[in-house]
């Protein structure tokens, strides 16, 4: 069991890692975070950080990333997992760090940054020769 552990966390390392720094900043009062006075940056900011975990997720889980193809089922499940840990950072603003808010948009671009990133990596993965 520990070993099998072991082995979840060192294949999805960057995926893990990556979420804990999405966790990190979610979780900062908004005095830790510097202000930018730019219309919708929140929601940019939010589909970046969800693009790039799904991405991650997805190349992870690619084991055939080398011959350039990537199967539906682990776009599927990159979507699925970075969509469902958007609306658990969502909850954890709304009842954990109460000193942020939790918002329905912010959930949505959660969404679309995973949409997007599915839709993109195989074109990133050609482009980079299977090294994402």
């Amino acid at each position: 069991m520990l070993a099998k552990t072991y082995r979840l966390i060192v294949k999805y390392k960057n995926s893990l890692m990556w979420a804990l720094v999405i966790l990190i900043l979610c979780g900062m009062p908004p005095s830790g975070l510097p202000t930018i006075k730019i219309p919708g940056i929140d929601k940019m900011v939010h589909f970046g950080l969800f693009a790039v975990f799904a991405l991650l997720l997805i190349s992870e889980m690619n084991y055939q990333r080398f011959q350039l193809t990537v199967k539906n089922r682990h776009k599927w499940v990159g979507f699925i997992v970075a969509s469902i840990y958007g609306g658990l950072i969502e909850l954890t603003q709304l009842y954990l760090f109460t000193s942020r808010g939790a918002e329905w948009a912010d959930f949505f671009a959660d969404i679309l940054g995973a949409a997007v990133a599915v839709l993109v990596y195989p074109y990133i993965n050609k482009t980079l020769k299977g090294y994402i």
